[in-house]
């Protein structure tokens, strides 16, 4: 300011179009932009690569490297469960959601490990906890070709170092099984069957016709449901449009399914239901089941779920009532365990594990042992 004669601190600073310098005066630090950096340095003839050296940059989150697998991880996460929002030029949020605080966890480690920041503490979306991330990752993430907004749109494909690297892919099926996917323990004919499972939607509306979305809006209108069974589409060139436009992920995992394990039963995913909004958008649901013992044992030794989750628990105690009781008529006596077993293993989260699990892992949330608000946030009137 001396040297250009300068006596107003906030004249000065918006003749070159850095008036927000003056924030970071009064605050003393502040969250910058690249742009505006660069923008700084040029005005004031400032050599951007001394910055980091001198200490200026107090949280250096660039460059983020996304081809570590910590990314990678991470972009399996946010490609499952999370939601990357935009702006009118930029993302500017990050955020993942899921009933149980144990993968919240993991999505906390996974962006600890790329030296993203995590803000705030997790809070309570509709029924699910969300928690945030910082706006660095978000843009880093849509750089690395994950699309913002709604997935079922953009339809995201799997990164291309999680199809070139086995282990990369395990963890991916590990995420997806936790947060995309299903188990459930049954009794057929006095045998008990175990079947696993997970889904995945697309946006099919701009594949289709106007006579063909008239359609669906009528099957709507007769079934009185939004969600339509796909044996209850007649029309065969609708059915092969569905049939022909499965999500890329979920094509994908198929696709890499098949190829590690050749010398298995073929993977096939299906089309399940179609799904009409209020907007009057058509989204086709895919699933993939497993249900043959040599497949359950594949899935369960190979892959299984996430460790520690209520999910994981979850399924290793059906897979091993499953594997003890397996291949023959039971009694009843072995019935009523199996029974027991489905029992003290129900497939929605409980107030009591997200209560004890918050205590644990996000001691510092205030409501973490008020079960009755947890269950109210569930939407649940009593604990299941």
């Amino acid at each position: 300011m001396v040297r250009y004669s300068a006596m107003k601190m906030r004249k000065f600073l918006r003749e070159r179009n850095l008036e927000v310098v003056r924030n970071w005066i009064i605050y003393n630090q502040s969250n910058v932009k690249v742009g505006i950096l660069k923008r700084f340095c040029s005005a004031f003839g400032i050599n951007p690569d001394t910055l980091e050296k001198k200490g200026v940059i107090l949280n250096p989150s660039f460059p983020v490297n996304m081809g570590s697998k910590g990314f990678i991880k991470l972009k399996s996460y946010v490609s499952n469960e999370g939601r990357i929002a935009f702006g009118i030029k930029s993302a500017y949020m990050l955020n993942y959601s899921n009933q149980d605080p144990v993968l919240l966890m993991y999505f906390v480690d996974s962006v600890g490990g790329v030296r993203g920041k995590i803000i705030g503490q997790p809070k309570w979306g509709t029924h699910v906890l969300v928690i945030t991330a910082d706006v660095v990752l978000a843009r880093a993430l849509v750089a690395s070709g994950l699309s913002f907004g709604r997935k079922t749109i953009s339809n995201p494909s799997l990164d291309h170092y999680t199809v070139q690297d086995p282990n990369l892919f395990r963890y991916h099926i590990q995420a997806t099984l936790n947060e995309e996917g299903w188990c459930s323990l049954s009794l057929r004919k006095r045998r008990v069957k175990l079947e696993i499972a997970w889904g995945r939607a697309v946006d099919i509306t701009d594949s289709l016709s106007k006579g063909q979305i008239d359609r669906i809006k009528e099957l709507v209108e007769e079934k009185r449901s939004r969600k339509i069974p796909i044996k209850s589409i007649k029309d065969t060139e609708l059915n092969k449009i569905i049939k022909s436009n499965p999500p890329k992920l979920f094509d994908q995992e198929i696709t890499l399914l098949n190829y590690a394990h050749i010398q298995k039963e073929e993977f096939e995913g299906i089309p399940t239901k179609v799904h009409l909004s209020k907007r009057g958008r058509i989204t086709a649901f895919w699933e993939i089941h497993f249900n043959g013992p040599g497949i359950i044992d594949l899935i369960h030794d190979k892959y299984g779920m996430l460790p520690g989750t209520w999910k994981a628990n979850r399924f290793e105690n059906l897979y091993k009532a499953y594997k003890e009781f397996r291949g023959r008529r039971l009694t009843d006596e072995e019935i009523s365990e199996i029974r027991k077993v489905k029992e003290e293993n129900p497939p929605k989260v409980s107030a009591e594990w997200i209560s004890k699990k918050m205590l644990e892992l996000f001691p510092s949330v205030e409501w973490g042992s008020d079960l009755e608000w947890i269950r109210k946030k569930l939407g649940r009137k009593e604990s299941k």
